[in-house]
């Protein structure tokens, strides 16, 4: 869907067209947040807890970016649902570090490919992985505003948006850690679209390192110049990482030795971040030519099923919500449905309503795959 206008206007478009995704999918996230911790053995995340810990996200995010709080509020009006539901559900992640600790979740894979250094060939990619509920309210939005660049990114409807790229060629793909300094500060969705407001680099990896953050993420930004940075972020610090050696991947622990002490994740859990932040270093390094048909290949592996590279929902595991290689120095995105390896990819122009070589259709209006 592409949207436009001022922020409420733009909010208002996205809620009413997936108005009856956004209502399908609050509901199982709730129930998961407050079933998983209660079987877990941990203080039980009910929704009324849940919501109490998002209210303390709402001033940092006000003063953050009061133009996407109000993008939020016009999502709830015209999805009919509450606002502060809707500003949880933005919170999705940082809720989640509520209850990574004890045992494996869903988890995303990142890949960074430097290029040439006039930035041809430069790309980042990763898989999205979240637990299963949420696959029907996967989507792509184009937004079109008037005073920062227009993005193409993926999110979950309700959300202000999860990865993409922009039109001055500014791309951002994420991957979760758990640190243990989380607290309230600004959802991670908001960030995101900090970041696919910039023109430069410098000014993306700024939209990051100065934001109060409410917890922990991996963002990997490049640039229309082949600039690529992996920033790990706990809520109150961050360290930065480049592939000045190579191609690198990333997974849900950290990489930086002075921040390996903030890990949160339990020590019994830290295995399959480890095989798939592994695997997926192998596998770049050794692929030739490292092209976008490469690393889509690499989001497609499933090595140590169902908790690979490529996750496939079984037992409750979690799996692909979506895959996502980026090519800002072309302006061009690859999407797929997840589990990557079992749908088609789509190639889209970051600047065009369409995908590529397509006239538009209803399928490409409101979703992919």
């Amino acid at each position: 869907l592409e949207i436009s206008g001022n922020a409420r206007e733009r909010g208002g478009a996205h809620g009413e067209v997936f108005r009856e995704q956004i209502q399908n999918l609050l509901p199982p996230y709730f129930e998961y947040l407050d079933s998983v911790s209660r079987h877990h053995g941990l203080e039980p995340l009910t929704k009324s807890r849940v919501l109490g810990i998002s209210r303390t996200y709402v001033e940092p995010a006000e003063q953050y970016a009061p133009d996407l709080m109000e993008e939020a509020r016009g999502i709830a009006e015209a999805a009919d649902v509450p606002f502060e539901e809707v500003f949880c559900l933005n919170a999705f992640l940082d809720m989640f570090d509520y209850l990574s600790p004890p045992f494996v979740q869903p988890g995303c894979t990142t890949l960074m490919a430097p290029g040439s250094l006039n930035g041809e060939g430069a790309l980042i990619a990763q898989n999205y992985d979240l637990p299963a509920f949420f696959a029907p309210a996967a989507i792509l939005l184009r937004v079109v505003d008037a005073d920062v660049p227009s993005a193409l990114f993926y999110t979950n409807a309700g959300m202000l948006g999860c990865s993409g790229l922009n039109e001055s060629g500014i791309g951002v793909v994420i991957n979760n850690l758990v640190p243990s300094d989380s607290g309230p500060g600004i959802p991670y969705p908001f960030i995101i679209r900090k970041v696919l407001a910039t023109e430069r680099i410098g000014d993306a990896i700024d939209a990051v390192g100065a934001a109060q953050r409410a917890s922990g993420m991996n963002y990997v930004l490049c640039d229309k110049n082949g600039e690529i940075y992996s920033l790990e972020t706990s809520a109150r610090d961050y360290e930065v990482l480049c592939p000045f050696e190579g191609p690198m991947a990333h997974s849900n622990h950290y990489l930086a030795e002075r921040l390996k002490p903030l890990e949160c994740r339990a020590w019994d859990q830290r295995g399959q971040s480890i095989l798939r932040w592994g695997r997926a270093t192998r596998l770049l390094k050794g692929s030739s030519p490292l092209d976008s048909e490469a690393l889509r290949e690499i989001l497609c592996d499933r090595v140590n099923a169902p908790i690979g590279i490529c996750r496939h929902d079984v037992n409750g595991c979690g799996q692909t919500i979506c895959g996502i290689v980026l090519s800002p120095p072309e302006g061009k995105a690859w999407f797929v449905r997840g589990p990557s390896s079992d749908y088609e990819w789509e190639e889209y122009g970051v600047c065009e309503g369409e995908k590529l070589g397509e006239a538009a259709t209803k399928r490409g209006r409101y979703g992919f795959g």
